[in-house]
C-alpha cells in the first residue's frame, strides 16, 4: 500500500507538470508567440521534462535501486500512452517507439538522479 502511494504521488506530479507545461505552451501558440514547429518540439520537451520530475520524486522516496524504480515507473507510463495510441489511432510508428525509448531513459534517469538527491541529504 506504500508503494502505491508513492506511485500515486509520482503520477500526480507528473501529470500536473504535464498540464500546467501543455496549457503555457498552448496560450503562447494561440497568441502567435511561438510557431506550430517550436510548440510541437516543447511538447517533446515537456513531456520528458514532467516524467524527469514524477520520477525524480520516486527517487527520492525510494530506499535503494532507482535505475529500477526510474525502469517500472517509465514502463508504466509508455504502458499507458501504448494503450491510449493504439485505442485512438490504432497505428504504430517509429517515430512513436522511440518517444517510448526516450520516456524509459528519462524516468530512469529521474529516478536515479532522485535517489542520488536523497541519500545526499540523509548524510
Amino acid at each position: 500500500m506504500n508503494y502505491l502511494k508513492k506511485l500515486g504521488k509520482a503520477f500526480l506530479t507528473t501529470f500536473i507538470t504535464l498540464i500546467i507545461g501543455i496549457v503555457i505552451i498552448t496560450l503562447l501558440n494561440y497568441f502567435n508567440i511561438i510557431g506550430i514547429n517550436i510548440t510541437n518540439i516543447s511538447k517533446i520537451i515537456i513531456l520528458g521534462l514532467s516524467i524527469f520530475i514524477g520520477s525524480f520524486s520516486l527517487g527520492k522516496m525510494a530506499l535503494k535501486k532507482g535505475y529500477l524504480e526510474g525502469l517500472k515507473f517509465g514502463l508504466l507510463i509508455t504502458f499507458i500512452l501504448f494503450f491510449l495510441n493504439l485505442t485512438i489511432t490504432k497505428n504504430i510508428k517509429i517515430r512513436l517507439i522511440i518517444l517510448y525509448i526516450i520516456i524509459n531513459i528519462t524516468s530512469i534517469l529521474g529516478s536515479m538522479f532522485g535517489i542520488l538527491k536523497s541519500k545526499t541529504f540523509d548524510k
